[in-house]
This record gives structure tokens, C-alpha cells and sequence, in this order.
């Protein structure tokens, strides 16, 4: 999942995401009313606030689907409304396919065409997503993305709360308006993706702003935790690790590597753990061994401080103490800012 996200992170861009909600939404009868609702949630999410703007969306699906239907439908179960409004675009699809000619019943079918038209294939393929995944009764749901009405409905699981499910349904919802075009065979989205205009580029540069200026904010809000030994609350969609390893990570080699090489040592750096609440750094000379760790902040559990005292013979932290004496209770070894450390000479030139 984890390279299924990144590569449609690749597709499904900001600027994509742009073109389908300013260009292609409002082509479609069934998405105009939901595309300010999806133009807020666009910018909300690159402002910070996943999980809202995933939120406002899923219910925007079933909405698009009953207004695809005629009134005479309103009262259709879910799994009728999806298959009636496949069925007939899938019909479209299969008398294009052959012209508009007659042919026999058994070349219309979908069991005939999903192998040789590349429409049917996209439009069953939809169909199976919504009814097997993302309209599945919540004892019966088995998919990876989390991504259900009935989970998010009844609170059964948080999990759809993941970061790349708001590219899924901003798809999912134009090829919903791609579903009418072909239900009512009057034009209006179309299959082929369009050349950015004005007003998409206008949107995807604001969301881009936005995303600026939220990492501002979130450097501001860590610095303010920070000086009070806190770390800043996790997100559904933000749990702060990647924020905290590369502040951790950038401080490491400014503040310890290079002191550490100009004093004459090698060194070797680990990656940081999976939280970023730690990196270790192995400095080398002759036979001689020093291991460092330096910690995200002062204000680090007394277990913490226990087990990384067991390796290493320095203890460093960012920032300015935060009541050190207890957080570092019974530990042996030297603990202190990384700031305020020097780093001693590297036995070879200490001989010298």
C-alpha cells in the first residue's frame, strides 16, 4: 500500500486534483452542488485539516449517485443505484463498440467486453470498487485502504482517515460525473483529461500557498511544544514524525556530526527511530569508540534515557534543559544540551 500511495501521489497531484474540481465537476448535473463543498475540502487538506476534508466528501458519492438516477429511482437500494447507473453506461459503451451495429446479445455483455473494450473495463472496474469496497456492510468489509461509507458512518474504525484516501475520492467523485455523461449519452465529462486553464491554475497555486503556509505554522507550533517539553498533539492524517525526524535529523549534523569531525573524529549516524524521538551517533578513531544519542528534547521518558545510557557515554538533547534532573533520574552518564557540549579531541590528535 505504502508504494501503491506513493505512486498515485505521482498522478493524482495537486494540479490534478485542480483540473477535476474547477474543469471537469462542474461539467457534470449530479457534482454541482458538491463542487465548492469539494473546492473547501481541497484547500482545507493542504491547510493541515485531513481528516475534515475526507469527511466532507465520502457522503458526496452516494449524493452524486441518487441525483445521476431519475426521482422514479430516489427509492433504489445503494447496490441497485450503482448497478443501474453502470449497466446503462456500460450499455453505451457496447453499442459504440461495435458502431451501433446489431450484433448478437452475448457481444454486449460485460463478461464479453471487459476484455476487449478499455471503457467497459474502467466502468466495471468502478462498479466493483463501490459495491466490494466502499459501499461493503462493515462486517464484511476485508479492503486495505479503509476507505467504506459504513465505517465512517458508524464510527466502526478511524481508519479511513488516511492521508491518501482524499486523492481517491476527489477520483472517485469526477468519475462519477464521468458515470452520468455516459448514463444520460449527452456528453459533458469527458474521458480524456483536459489541458489545465486559468482557473484551475489559480486554485492549485492557492492550495500550494496554503500548504506553505501551514508548514510555517507547524515550525512555529513544534518550537512552542518544544519549549515546554511537549511534543505537538498527533493529527488523524499528522501524527508530527516527519516534521520531528527532520528537524532531529538536520540539528544531528549540525550540532554533533560536525563538531565531532572537526574534532577528528569518524562518524557514523543511524536513522532516527520511528517516532524521531532519538538518533545515535557512533564517533571512531584508532580503537577508541564513542557513542552519542542525541534526543529530540529534554522533557524524554527516564526509560528512554536508561536504555540509551546502556550504549552510549553521552547524552545530548535540542534546546534548553526542561527539568533534566528528573527526566534523566539515575542516569550515569554525561547528559546535557547538545549546545552546550564539546566534543573531546580524537585520541590521534590528542597524541599529536
Amino acid at each position: 500500500m505504502e508504494l501503491f500511495d506513493y505512486h498515485t501521489s505521482t498522478i493524482y497531484t495537486l494540479a490534478f486534483q485542480a483540473v477535476c474540481i474547477e474543469q471537469l465537476m462542474p461539467q457534470a448535473r449530479s457534482l454541482r452542488d458538491f463542487c465548492s463543498l469539494t473546492r473547501e475540502a481541497y484547500l482545507a487538506f493542504y491547510s493541515g485539516y485531513g481528516a475534515s476534508s475526507i469527511a466532507a466528501l465520502i457522503p458526496a458519492i452516494e449524493g452524486s449517485l441518487t441525483k445521476i438516477l431519475s426521482e422514479a429511482h430516489a427509492g433504489l437500494s445503494v447496490s441497485d443505484k450503482v448497478n443501474r447507473a453502470l449497466d446503462r453506461a456500460i450499455g453505451c459503451a457496447a453499442r459504440i463498440h461495435f458502431d451501433r451495429m446489431w450484433v448478437p446479445e452475448e457481444y454486449l455483455t460485460v463478461e464479453y467486453l471487459f476484455g476487449q473494450d478499455e471503457r467497459v473495463f474502467v466502468f466495471e472496474t468502478f462498479r466493483r470498487w463501490l459495491l466490494g469496497s466502499f459501499f461493503r456492510k462493515t462486517g464484511e468489509y476485508d479492503g486495505v485502504t479503509w476507505l467504506n461509507r459504513h465505517l465512517f458512518a458508524h464510527g466502526a474504525s478511524s481508519s479511513w482517515q488516511q492521508a491518501a484516501n482524499f486523492r481517491r475520492l476527489v477520483v472517485v467523485i469526477t468519475t462519477l460525473g464521468v458515470i452520468e455523461s455516459w448514463y444520460n449519452e449527452a456528453g459533458g465529462v469527458p474521458l480524456f483529461f483536459p489541458e489545465m486553464n486559468e482557473d484551475s491554475t489559480l486554485l492549485w497555486q492557492k492550495a500550494l500557498f496554503n500548504a506553505e503556509a501551514q508548514g510555517i505554522l507547524k515550525e512555529i507550533a513544534e518550537q512552542r511544544y518544544h519549549e515546554h517539553g511537549r511534543l505537538v498533539p498527533e493529527l488523524p492524517t499528522d501524527d508530527g514524525v516527519l516534521l520531528r525526524k527532520a528537524i532531529l535529523s538536520k540539528d544531528c549534523i549540525d550540532d554533533l556530526v560536525r563538531p565531532l569531525r572537526d574534532a577528528g573524529w569518524s562518524v557514523e549516524v543511524e536513522e532516527p527511530d520511528e517516532r524521531a524521538l532519538y538518533v545515535t551517533v557512533v564517533a571512531t578513531d584508532d580503537r577508541e569508540r564513542l557513542g552519542v544519542a542525541l534526543l529530540y528534547s529534554c522533557a524524554t521518558t527516564n526509560e528512554l534515557y536508561r536504555e540509551l545510557a546502556e550504549t552510549c557515554a553521552v547524552i545530548l538533547y535540542r534546546g534548553a534543559p526542561y527539568h533534566q534532573e528528573q527526566y534523566a533520574h539515575g542516569v550515569q552518564v554525561h547528559v546535557g544540551p547538545v549546545a552546550a557540549w564539546q566534543p573531546p579531541l580524537a585520541p590521534r590528535l590528542r597524541r599529536a
